[in-house]
């Protein structure tokens, strides 16, 4: 078993979807996370953790305009 590590732009992702860093929004991960789910079942598991942490930080700037 291999062990996926974080790069930079993973590590922005992923501070994006904990919060920590404001939502900025890509134009490839925002076309990797409109996939289906079965194609997004079939990239590599970097692109995969990647299209979690983009809606995860899309789904919490949202909820954030909403409350304000």
């Amino acid at each position: 078993m291999k062990t996926l590590i974080e790069d930079e732009e993973l590590k922005a992702l992923r501070a994006m979807a904990e919060g920590s860093r404001p939502f900025e929004e890509s134009g490839l991960w925002e076309r990797l996370s409109a996939l289906d789910l079965k194609e997004i079942k079939l990239l590599r598991a970097r692109e995969r953790l990647g299209v979690g942490y983009y809606t995860t930080a899309r789904r919490r700037a949202a909820q954030l305009k909403e409350v304000a």
